[in-house]
Parts: C-alpha cells; structure tokens; sequence
C-alpha cells in the first residue's frame, strides 16, 4: 500500500539518519554509571544533540 504523500521506506531512512545521534546519546547514558545518575555534563549533551531545523 503506497502513500499519497511520498515513500515511506525513504522517510523510515531519513527518520533513523536523523535520530541516530540523539539515541545513540541517550542509550550512552543507561550505562554511564550504573545503579546512579548521569553526570551533568552527559546530560547536556542529547539536550543539543537534536534541532528542529532541517
């Protein structure tokens, strides 16, 4: 089944493309420091690491 409003294997590509880095970030911080809190400055850096820009 196709949408109306493009190709959905292409949008699924550019969805993984952009969000890696921030998962990649964020997936960092469960094994940081396990059994504690992630250090201030890992925290900041998945706070930038997505824009909403294109």
């Amino acid at each position: 089944m196709s949408s109306p409003h493009g190709d959905h294997r292409a949008a699924y590509s550019r969805y993984e493309q952009r969000m890696r880095p921030f998962v990649t970030l964020n997936q960092a911080l469960a094994t940081e420091n396990p059994g504690g809190p992630a250090s201030e400055a890992s925290l900041a850096h998945p706070k930038n690491a997505l824009s909403l820009d294109s």
